[in-house]
């Protein structure tokens, strides 16, 4: 089928007869457009959504998106939606694409344009922090009765261009348009709706200004030029096989030195009447309560929308099992609601998914919800028991241990992994924190938790792990990892120790994922002596830095200090050198050809042997603490 846009041009005013309105007229950084080539059927490109994604949303108002759906991956079977336009096609053939999909160009700045998606952030931080000889503003209204889309660019140069002609693109692109997408790995999980669709965001979806794909000229770029132009578009039902959803639409204005180099560029939602706005948002305000046998669900809701609202329904998932929630009565603009679906039993020890999903059957299903971003909430509940160990002793060889959870509600990038064996004390697996800035996940919490621990119970109470952390040259901020207690379920926490790791080791490769060797690993030992009459929640928090490659945590134990430490033999000459790094010497020949163990400050025996000439390897252990048992004697000695 074809379809004819009217796109008229109704106006090229230059300075001398319009006036400047929003356009900046100080010299500013540059813009990032990112135009990232991607594909229904592509596998891997759902990770690229993610990635570009969380470009934009770590820089508002600075990285602006086009979604170009091009080549054979693009390319739809019968009833998935086709998201490929002829300008889109354009410019992919002129990116010079030779490496797949995904793949993007970031302003068009290098060559060939295109590059892979693990080089997006870094080339789109070095082009933010170059100033632009050119700055774009736009703004943009759509009329739904008429479908005329109104767009309006201001372009201002602060300095001259090296080229006497550059070019003007204005772009439309939608988002929420649900359909199929192939994805490898659930790569961007927050785009996939309950029903099995794909949310694709920032679909191309035709050319505004004239120029087909590579924009429109502009003949003065000498410091100080300014210009304004508009555009009346009238807009069709849909395009290919999809409808122009109007209160889904964007406009991407950029100005380029010539089909290559884009200095720089705006962005702007299109805006519409007001008063036809139908909005709802919600908010999860379930309370938190690690040990409560039930669950309370409840979220608060806030008409957003240029009218009243009568009714409306939400639903709740428990571990995918759904309860509806209606609401039926007079919900003014701007009032807010609550609903509560009560207590709810809930027994299951662990971890457990709960989300909310709006909004349906708004005013009798006559209204749409124009605003799908507001209309979610997720997050990962934790039942333990009450007083549910007083020792505890957890590592990560393909399972969590008892009593235990991974909270990833901020930071779902860090993973339990023992594959290949990377533990500490030479168990096979261990938590890894992701670092790279390509995680999006810096300065976001992850925790590790734990309990109730009944600490009452131990005369000493300790918290020990180890960890193992490196950089790999990335040159990013070193993270950190927090100690924390909560006396009240999981409500409110407390530090206890804040620990700023150093590196331990490198990966085999450069930018490979750092795999350490159990005796890289670093003890920590954290005293709880401040909480020993209580029974509490304990969490270890990983907190990445500003990049890196990856740290690890592992061998968790909560016991007594005291377990082997009160039977420690005092000797002056029983061991030396202490410290040690690869051997420990006794200083008595008495114990020569007697059997011995080695224990973790825990009480653990890591290792044990005949003494056979007085030395003993301790090249394997990881640093910290231990206790060498022999003759009935108890020494002790630091490995470091």
């Amino acid at each position: 089928m074809r379809f004819i846009f009217t796109i008229l041009l109704l106006a090229i005013l230059f300075c001398q007869s319009n006036a400047q309105q929003w356009v900046s007229t100080q010299v500013e950084k540059r813009n990032v457009i990112l135009e990232e080539f991607t594909g229904i059927h592509c596998g891997y490109c759902p990770d690229g959504h993610k990635r570009a994604n969380d470009l934009s949303n770590a820089n508002p108002g600075k990285v602006f998106l086009i979604n170009i759906h091009a080549g054979g991956y693009a390319v739809p079977k019968a009833g998935e939606p086709d998201l490929r336009t002829s300008v889109g096609t354009a410019i992919d053939a002129a990116s010079g694409n030779t490496i797949g999909y995904p793949a993007g160009s970031v302003n068009r700045s290098t060559t060939p344009w295109v590059m892979s998606r693990g080089s997006w952030a870094s080339v789109a931080s070095q082009i933010m922090n170059q100033n632009s000889p050119v700055n774009v503003a736009v703004k943009a209204y759509v009329d739904f009765t008429t479908r005329e889309l109104i767009t309006e660019v201001e372009i201002y140069y602060t300095s001259n261009s090296t080229k006497s002609q550059n070019f003007l693109s204005v772009f439309l692109t939608q988002d929420n348009i649900l359909g199929y997408q192939s994805d490898y790995g659930n790569f961007n999980p927050t785009n996939w709706t309950k029903d099995g669709k794909y949310r694709h965001n920032h679909a191309l979806r035709m050319a505004i200004s004239s120029g087909s794909a590579f924009g429109e000229p502009i003949d003065t770029t000498t410091k100080d030029h300014f210009e304004y132009r508009k555009y009346a578009t009238t807009l069709p039902e849909n395009i290919t096989n999809l409808d122009v959803v109007l209160y889904n639409l964007h406009v991407v204005a950029f100005v380029s030195e010539t089909q290559s180099n884009i200095y720089s560029g705006a962005g702007t939602v299109v805006e519409f009447d007001p008063s036809l706005r139908v909005d709802l948002g919600l908010k999860n305000i379930t309370p938190i309560n690690y040990c409560s046998p039930s669950i309370n669900p409840k979220i608060e809701v806030t008409n957003n929308s240029g009218k009243t609202i009568s009714n409306f329904d939400v639903s709740l998932y428990i571990n995918g099992d759904e309860s509806k929630k209606s609401f039926i009565g007079e919900l003014a603009k701007d009032e807010k609601t609550i609903l509560d679906w009560g207590e709810i039993p809930y027994n299951t020890v662990g971890a457990y998914d709960i989300s909310f999903i709006g909004f349906t059957n708004i005013n009798n299903n006559s209204d749409p919800d124009m605003d799908y971003s507001n209309d979610a909430a997720s997050f990962m509940g934790i039942k333990f028991m009450s007083k549910a160990f007083s020792v505890f002793n957890g590592n990560f060889d393909g399972i969590m241990p008892d009593n235990s959870a991974l909270d990833k509600n901020e930071n779902p990038s860090f993973v339990m992994t023992n594959n290949p064996s990377c533990g500490a004390n030479y168990s096979s697996g261990a938590v890894r924190f992701a670092l790279h800035d390509s995680w999006g996940a810096s300065g976001k919490p992850g925790h590790i938790v734990f309990g109730e621990a009944e600490l009452s119970k131990l005369s000493k109470p300790y918290l020990y792990f180890y960890y193992a952390y490196s950089d790999d040259a990335y040159g990013g901020t070193t993270p950190t990892i927090k100690i924390q207690v909560s006396e009240d379920y999981g409500v409110t926490w407390s530090d206890v120790n804040t620990i700023t790791p150093i590196e331990t080791g490198q990966p085999a490769q450069h930018g490979n994922w750092y795999v350490p060797a159990s005796n890289e690993y670093k003890l920590v030992e954290t005293n709880l002596d401040a909480y020993k009459d209580k029974s509490v929640i304990i969490r270890i928090t990983g907190i990445p830095g500003t990049g890196g490659n990856a740290m690890y945590i592992d061998e968790i134990s909560v016991a007594s200090a005291t377990a082997v430490e009160e039977k420690v033999t005092a000797s002056d000459n029983s061991l030396y050198p202490n410290p040690a790094t690869t051997e420990i010497q006794f200083g008595n020949e008495k114990y020569l050809g007697l059997n011995y163990s080695i224990y973790s400050i825990v009480g653990n025996i890591v290792a044990n042997g005949m003494n056979i000439n007085n030395k003993i390897d301790i090249s394997k252990l990881t640093t910290g603490q231990y206790y060498i048992k022999i003759n009935n004697e108890i020494l002790k000695f630091v490995k470091y």
